[in-house]
């Protein structure tokens, strides 16, 4: 017998022992125990779609460890664990087909289109900081995230804005904790996930796993 199951004829027993009022007790906590605290996906047109993620920052820095290489590899790779039947067009696919066109304009349906990918997954790093004073690493970021349907002629499918993202949520790391390179994996790795989460349930405790991850 299945440990679900288990628990199931366990509470019909124990509500023959109890008052109605205990027994629906008894059932919401059990099903909080089984199904946990999930969130459903704001967006769930990426599963079993070919989806190419782009990702741009006002940063001068390019290359996959700029700020928009890494937050749009690792939401890349996310989504390619996490999202059903979803195949993601490889980073360097893309980078070498804007190469290839001398592509310069911010036309990210005709990317899309280039790489036979049915959705592009654009983000816009708007505003990216590691920093809260000289000694203090403090992550913030402003993302807006856009979805393009390239099958329906290119259309906006969703849109969602990230304001205002802090890492970590509560207080700073001081510099002599760690190096800048370790915090800003940590601070991308959470900006990503938090980016990523959009497009499929997770439960709300992997919000808390992201902080924890700089308690070392």
């Amino acid at each position: 017998m299945s440990r679900i199951r288990k628990i199931i004829v366990l509470l019909l027993v124990a509500c023959t022992l109890s008052s109605f009022t205990g027994c629906r007790t008894l059932f919401s906590n059990a099903l909080y125990v089984i199904k946990g605290d999930k969130i459903d996906a704001l967006y769930a047109g990426l599963e079993g779609k070919r989806v190419a993620v782009i990702c741009n920052s006002s940063s001068p820095a390019s290359g996959p460890n700029s700020p928009a290489g890494l937050v749009g590899r690792q939401t890349a790779k996310l989504l390619g664990q996490r999202v059903t039947d979803i195949e993601i067009v490889p980073m360097e696919e893309v980078a070498n087909w804007i190469d290839r066109n001398n592509w310069n304009e911010i036309d990210y349906v005709e990317v899309g289109r280039g790489v036979n990918a049915d959705v592009v997954l654009f983000l816009d790093i708007e505003s990216y900081s590691l920093r809260d004073g000289p000694t203090l690493y403090k992550g913030r970021a402003a993302v807006t995230t856009s979805v393009y349907d390239i099958v329906d002629d290119g259309k906006v499918a969703y849109q969602g804005n990230t304001y205002d993202f802090t890492f970590p949520q509560n207080g700073a790391k001081h510099s002599a904790e760690t190096s800048e390179a370790a915090f800003q994996r940590a601070y991308t790795r959470a900006l990503s996930h938090h980016l990523a989460k959009d497009f499929f349930s997770y439960d709300k405790k992997e919000d808390f796993a992201q902080d924890a991850t700089l308690i070392r």
